[in-house]
Parts: structure tokens; C-alpha cells; sequence
């Protein structure tokens, strides 16, 4: 890293401590500055905002994410799914304190960190293109009729996913991961059923309905 990469990694950290200490909300730029032993004038030189430290954090975890779909090893689309749910989990788990403090600003309308929101929907549509890979993969994939909308709803089941691990009490969020093996015994026997002609007319249903969000179409 150059000296420059470094400084601004130094500034990134920080400001994800103070996220995770008091959240997004009460954190400014100055006390992000002061943790980071720099200047307020040299964090916004790399950082034009707190939105905009939020908004490379989610960058981050999606390109993790990406390169951990790519290693996927060919196999079963529930096991494939299964496989990169939990690897995601496990990863996102330093950064669960940062996540939990950007809850609020995450799901709040119209802000710039709102994850459904227009500064997000880059990074939604690559999030899709993974969720596609996961499908396409798989050697019992169903129909390519149903790739999109299945993509779009395995999405949306990721996102709550994460809500809900944000929110687990239980310990190490044990709830989480027994839901996690509860979908993928449940996707296991659902295979067959998504072959069926019915079935990719319920999901294209569902794709058209949720698409939009994710796509950031105007519709």
C-alpha cells in the first residue's frame, strides 16, 4: 500500500470504531479525524462524508462477496447457496458492530447510505450479478426462465437475512445459523418444484415486483 492507501485505511478504520462505539448518526467527522491522528481538512480530502465511508464499506463486503462466489465449487444450488451464505456471515462478522451502527442510517428513506436507495443501486445490481453466478452454477439449476427472478428473490432473502443477523440476541447469533441450514434443507427439497411450469410464472411474478427495487429502475 502507498503511503496515501495507508492514510486512507487508517481514516476508514476509524470511522468504522466510531460507527460501531455510537453509531452513524452521533459520529462526526471530527472525532473520525482525532481517532485517526490526522487532520479534518485531510479525512474529507479522502472522505467527502460519512455517507461516503458507508458507502465504501458496503463496496467492500460486495467485492468480498464477489471473489467468495467466484471460488464456489461446482455443485447443488442449495448447497451452493447455503456455501456462500455462511461464508458471507463469517466475514461480515468483524464488521458486525459498524453494520449494527449504520442500521438505522441504512434503512432510513432517502438517505444516501439507504440500502435500497439511489447511491446503492451499483452496488445492487453487482449483488444480482453474484446471486446469478450462485444459480448458473449450479448443476441442477432449474429453467434459465427462472434465473432472473430467482436471482432477485435469493437477493431479497439475503438482505433479511443480514437484518436479522444484525438483530440476533442469541449467542454468536446461533438463531441466524439455524435458520440459515433450515433454508437450505428447505431450498434441497424444493429443487424439483422449481422445474415446474407454474413456478416460473409465480417467480417472474415475484421478479417483477421486487426487480425495480434492486435494479434502481424508475418504475
Amino acid at each position: 500500500m502507498t503511503k496515501g492507501e495507508k492514510t486512507r485505511e487508517r481514516i476508514f478504520e476509524a470511522a468504522l470504531a466510531r460507527f460501531s462505539e455510537q453509531g452513524f448518526a452521533e459520529t462526526t467527522m471530527r472525532q473520525i479525524a482525532q481517532d485517526a491522528d490526522c487532520s479534518l481538512g485531510l479525512a474529507y480530502r479522502y472522505f467527502e462524508s460519512k455517507d461516503a465511508m458507508a458507502l465504501a464499506l458496503y463496496e467492500r463486503l460486495v467485492a468480498e462477496f464477489e471473489e467468495e462466489v467466484s471460488n464456489l465449487p461446482p455443485g447443488p444450488l442449495a448447497s451452493r447457496w447455503g456455501q456462500a451464505e455462511r461464508a458471507d456471515l463469517t466475514r461480515l462478522t468483524p464488521y458486525r458492530g459498524a453494520l449494527v451502527g449504520l442500521t438505522s442510517a441504512g434503512l432510513l428513506p432517502g438517505s444516501k447510505t439507504q440500502v435500497l436507495g439511489d447511491a446503492a443501486a451499483p452496488l445492487r445490481r453487482r449483488m444480482l450479478g453474484i446471486f446469478e453466478k450462485i444459480v448458473t452454477g449450479a448443476k441442477d439449476a432449474p429453467k434459465a426462465n427462472t434465473h432472473g427472478p430467482l436471482t432477485t428473490l435469493f437477493y431479497a432473502t439475503h438482505l433479511l437475512l443480514i437484518l436479522f443477523w444484525l438483530q440476533d440476541p442469541t449467542p454468536e447469533q446461533k438463531t441466524t445459523w439455524k435458520l440459515l441450514d433450515f433454508g437450505e434443507e428447505i431450498l434441497g427439497k424444493l429443487k424439483l418444484i422449481l422445474r415446474l411450469p407454474w413456478t416460473g410464472a409465480l417467480l417472474t411474478r415475484a421478479g417483477e415486483l421486487l426487480g425495480p427495487l434492486f435494479t434502481g429502475a424508475d418504475e
